[in-house]
């Protein structure tokens, strides 16, 4: 190896030190966002550090409360919360906003809700409940306090980094193609002795590189990629874990138009809007995270035709038992709401709602179409990077040869 190879090698290691070394030393204080209740101040797979509070200092209000870190969903269950409505097993963390607190005997407690969240969390009570039937009261003065010893830190405000927790999810992947994309690199780089300058006269000129327009063009063909999945309706992403195992968060699935009849029990489908569901009963605060706006991902349980039309029941793999529309409102009014969970409360969609069926998936990659401003940022900076690379390197070898000179 060549001395410019050494110094490279030792810059990289430092600068991996450095990126490394507060992970390390700060690893119990890291946490990782799960799930899109805390939009749009924390995003699924955004970073955050959490430090030690004092529970009299831990500030409450609906916009400027303080991030808490709860230990689990049992401190609501075990409070009288409906476990049916808090989907989390225990001892999963829960990263919510403290919008009230009080002091009982001592002992300081806190009342917390998602940003993105209609309801406050541990509002919603039981009234009936049988396997079949089942009657739920959401009421706001229902919401639970959890006490002090539950909170196990408070998020460091305005500092977040987005995107890191899909190193998590898909970090087995990521290392694959970073590896293979080191070695064909390294391939390319040895075949094609390569420098972006080149000292003449006193004078840096740049020449081409065959390596460089190789990495340009990966950068280029990932742009053209993403104006593809913007512009295409067939590429959706995977806005949740409704589908879990079959398709996860944030996979982009591609579909086809299918004649309804054509659509088999047991395919997925894009339904349109859940105003479908909606205005039929289905009481929109219990999918607060799904506006009329969006699409749903979901299977086709059931299909009927109904005077010349097909109509379809469908269902979240992920949803255990329960079929999309097995609830109804009874009463609602401003923080107050009252519904039934029927098996008979079946909904059948009519065909015009399927947008298409399923047919493939690639895992991560829907993560690039709803986040196109930061992929757009992520393809400049490899880009510029690149370029430094070059140019930095190409300097190195200027400096050792003046040094041996």
């Amino acid at each position: 190896m060549k001395k410019s190879d050494y110094i490279l090698i030792a810059v990289t290691i430092l600068v991996f030190t450095f990126v490394l070394a507060p992970i390390i030393i700060f690893n119990d204080s890291l946490y990782i966002i799960k799930g899109g209740s805390m939009e749009p101040n924390l995003y699924h797979g955004d970073l955050v550090i959490v430090i030690d509070k004092e529970p009299a200092d831990i500030q409450a209000g609906y916009q400027d409360g303080d991030i808490v870190v709860i230990k689990g969903p049992e401190y609501y269950t075990d409070q009288g919360a409906e476990p049916d409505f808090c989907s989390t097993p225990n001892n999963t963390r829960i990263i919510h906003r403290v919008i009230d607190k009080k002091l009982i005997n001592g002992t300081w407690y806190f009342l917390t809700k998602g940003d993105n969240n209609a309801m406050i969390d541990g509002s919603i009570r039981t009234i009936v409940k049988s396997e079949d039937y089942s009657i739920f009261e959401y009421n706001e003065s229902n919401g639970v306090y959890i006490t002090e010893d539950a909170i196990l830190g408070v998020v460091i405000s305005d500092f977040k980094i987005p995107f890191i927790g899909y190193l998590q999810e898909y970090g087995l992947l990521i290392s694959i193609i970073l590896i293979i994309s080191m070695l064909i690199y390294q391939l390319f780089s040895k075949k094609w002795q390569f420098q972006l300058f080149k000292s003449k006269r006193g004078e840096k000129k740049l020449i081409k590189s065959k390596s460089y327009l190789i990495l340009s063009s990966i950068c280029l063909i990932i742009l053209f990629l993403q104006i593809v999945l913007m512009m295409n309706p067939c590429f959706l992403n995977m806005p949740n874990n409704s589908m879990n195992p079959t398709l996860n968060q944030n996979d982009l699935t591609i579909s086809t138009t299918k004649d309804p009849a054509d659509i088999l029990i047991g395919d997925i489908v894009i339904i349109k809007s859940p105003h479908y569901f909606y205005d039929r009963g289905f009481p929109p605060i219990l999918w607060s995270n799904f506006p009329n706006s969006s699409y749903i991902i979901h299977r086709v349980v059931d299909k009927m035709n109904m005077n010349g039309s097909w109509h379809f029941k469908t269902k979240g793999d992920n949803s255990g038992y329960e079929f999309d529309g097995m609830y109804r409102t009874l009463i609602s009014s401003p923080g107050y709401l009252l519904f039934e969970y029927n098996k008979t409360n079946i909904i059948y969609i009519p065909e015009e709602a399927i947008l298409g069926v399923v047919e493939f998936k690639v895992p991560f990659i829907g993560f690039w179409k709803d986040n196109y401003l930061f992929n757009l940022f992520i393809i400049i900076t490899l880009q510029m990077l690149i370029i430094i690379f070059k140019k930095t390197n190409m300097k190195i070898k200027l400096i050792i040869r003046d040094i041996n000179k």
